[in-house]
């Protein structure tokens, strides 16, 4: 009896594996903030990931277009990506014409984006002072919402501004600009609706 046992359970332990064959449980690396900037006329999308690290995460992304390296983003650089818990967009002040339109146009079709994901317009040193700290992003958050509790008009989300620019394509869209000289600051900036 006790061989018949012994028989049955090694029979049972070769048809099931245990955990050999187990896969990996894959994390998607989460995306807080991505900001745009320009360097020799190409422009750059860097993606800052979501981390218990003081410095986070970054990887820049060389592209046309917020699609592109959304794209690319997948494809090469992060495999995982994840865009749901986005709560930045921070555009570079020089392509608030360039690019400002066509990634808000983009992201507003999207349903894997963050619905309360703010975008603002910014200085080269306000990005690079949100890019060297996780912290900050709190501190930039409560300064947005500040500047249009000051100012209702102000657009914050990236659905508010393309609706906007969709009904005034004359009048232009208020939308915060956060600067810093010796503390970030915000300010206000029009963008207007681009003519085909």
């Amino acid at each position: 009896m006790k061989r018949f046992l012994a028989v049955i359970m090694l029979f049972v332990v070769m048809i099931f594996p245990g955990c050999s064959s187990s896969r990996k449980i894959e994390t998607a690396a989460i995306i807080e903030n991505v900001s745009v900037t320009k360097e020799h006329g190409q422009l750059y999308y860097t993606f800052y990931k979501l981390s218990s690290d003081e410095k986070p995460h970054k990887t820049v992304i060389p592209a046309s277009s917020f699609e592109d390296a959304c794209r690319l983003a997948k494809e090469k650089y992060i495999p995982h990506l994840s865009l749901a818990k986005l709560r930045l967009l921070l555009v570079h002040i020089d392509l608030k014409d360039r690019v400002m339109q066509d990634d808000i146009s983009y992201i507003s079709t999207q349903t894997y984006f963050s619905p309360v994901a703010y975008v603002a317009l910014c200085d080269g040193e306000a990005l690079r002072r949100v890019g060297d700290s996780p912290g900050i992003l709190s501190t930039v958050e409560e300064k947005l919402r500040l500047c249009q509790k000051n100012h209702p008009s102000v657009k914050l989300d990236y659905l508010s501004i393309f609706n906007s620019l969709q009904r005034n394509s004359t009048e232009g869209v208020e939308i915060a600009y956060i600067n810093s000289d010796k503390e970030l600051k915000t300010d206000i900036k029009k963008i207007f609706r681009k003519m085909s």
